[in-house]
This record gives structure tokens, C-alpha cells and sequence, in this order.
């Protein structure tokens, strides 16, 4: 049985690695989706290695949240419920503000001008593209934008965190649904984070971000399905 696109080398890193890696982001990115099963069997045949390898790597898939053991089924990909997802935002909420007061201050000169590009772009886009091209155009450019202001907070540990979180976002493809309904207001709100960073100012880059993911959450809330569910969660 083949159910995966591709099947990496496995030489470079340990066998339990590569799989466990390869495996992860094809959930993540949808292509092993939520009640998908599958045996250990049939990721060692998927990957031509042994059993050992093959459940070492779904242990660490089941420990991390990803799969769970089925009696007489082997491993389901896991879901998440609404209110969880609710609260992965939440956990956003106080990394990603915890990171950028870092980044205020550790901020580079070269970083800045690489944000200030970055800004530019997006506002040339915002006024030459429409629909699904300027979308599709945006994506990148957002993810560059953020990925650079989040680095510059130089700690391993909370960047380690934050990606964590907004790789369930993408598995759930969160940003998709709330982008189009705010791009203006995406873009001014970086630029505004951008003003902060240049000011070496981090409580106001704490605000400003903080409001940005209030913001994003009440989109996310309201055109997502799940209103009614969470009318009484406390989003802090």
C-alpha cells in the first residue's frame, strides 16, 4: 500500500527521525487527515525499514498528539475540537506576545530593513492584485514578515513553542479562513509591529500583537462554524 507522496532518503539522519518528521508534516499539512489509520506494519512497508524504527517514530507521533493506538486498528491521525483549537490560540496569544517584547529589544538593523521590504511588497500587492492571486501572493510575504520579527527574539526555546502552535494552525488552515476577511488590517497591523521593533519599544509591541490575535480570534470565532460552541469561552 502507497498513501504518501513521497518517501524521503533515509540515510541522512536516524531512520526514527525521517519518519516520524515525514509523517508529522503530512498531517500537519493535511495529507494524512484527522481518522486516518494505518499500522505500524504499514509505515515500515511505506519506508522499507524494519517494525522497530517504524514504532519508535509513531511512540513519538502519539506522545506529541498527533496519533493515538487504536485496539485491533493500529494508529488514528487525531483531530483537534473547536475548543481546543480555541485555546491553541489562546497559548499563541501569550508566546507570540512574549516573543516580539523579545524581539523589540534584540531586533537587528538587517532585520528591520529586510521587515521594511517585506512591507513594501505587501502594500505594491494590496494595490495591484485582487482575489485569489492577491491571496496567494500574501501568504508568503505574511509568513516571511513573521517568521523574521519572531527570530529576532534569539531564544530557541519560545521560537520552538511558537512554531509548534502555528503548525496546528496550519494543519486546520486557520490563517486561510481569517486572512481574507482583514487583509487590510493584517498589513497595518505588521507595520505597526514594525514601528514598535524601531522604537525598541516591547510593551507596545506586546499591545499591538495582542490585538492583532483578539482580532484574528473573533474572525476565526464568528466564520469558522463553531460560534455557537464557544459563545462562553474566555479568550485571554
Amino acid at each position: 500500500m502507497s498513501f504518501l507522496k513521497q518517501v524521503p532518503d533515509l540515510r541522512v539522519q536516524p531512520m526514527r527521525e525521517v519518519i516520524y518528521e515525514h509523517l508529522r508534516k503530512a498531517i500537519v499539512y493535511g495529507e494524512l487527515q484527522a481518522d486516518t489509520t494505518f499500522t505500524d506494519q504499514e509505515i515500515a512497508d511505506e519506508f522499507n525499514v524494519s517494525r522497530t524504527p517504524a514504532r519508535e517514530a509513531l511512540q513519538k507521533l502519539e506522545s506529541n498528539g498527533y496519533i493515538e493506538r487504536v485496539p485491533m486498528k493500529g494508529n488514528r491521525v487525531l483531530g483537534i475540537s473547536p475548543y481546543e483549537l480555541a485555546h491553541s490560540f489562546a497559548i499563541r496569544k501569550a508566546l507570540e506576545t512574549l516573543a516580539v517584547k523579545y524581539s523589540a529589544r534584540r531586533i537587528s538593523d538587517a532585520e528591520l530593513s529586510k521587515l521594511s521590504k517585506i512591507l513594501d511588497q505587501l502594500d505594491h500587492i494590496r494595490d495591484t492584485l485582487t482575489g485569489e492571486k492577491l491571496l496567494e501572493a500574501l501568504f508568503p510575504l505574511i509568513k516571511s514578515f513573521n517568521e523574521t520579527a519572531f527570530e529576532a527574539c534569539r531564544s530557541a526555546r519560545i521560537l520552538e513553542n511558537v512554531w509548534a502552535q502555528r503548525e496546528v494552525f496550519d494543519r486546520y488552515r486557520v490563517m486561510r479562513l481569517v486572512l481574507p476577511k482583514r487583509i487590510e488590517k493584517s498589513i497595518q497591523r505588521r507595520r505597526d509591529l514594525y514601528n514598535a521593533f524601531m522604537a525598541h519599544d516591547p510593551e507596545r509591541a506586546s499591545a499591538i500583537w495582542a490585538e492583532h490575535l483578539d482580532e484574528s480570534f473573533v474572525i476565526w470565532k464568528e466564520h469558522s462554524g463553531f460560534a455557537e460552541q464557544l459563545k462562553d469561552f474566555q479568550f485571554f
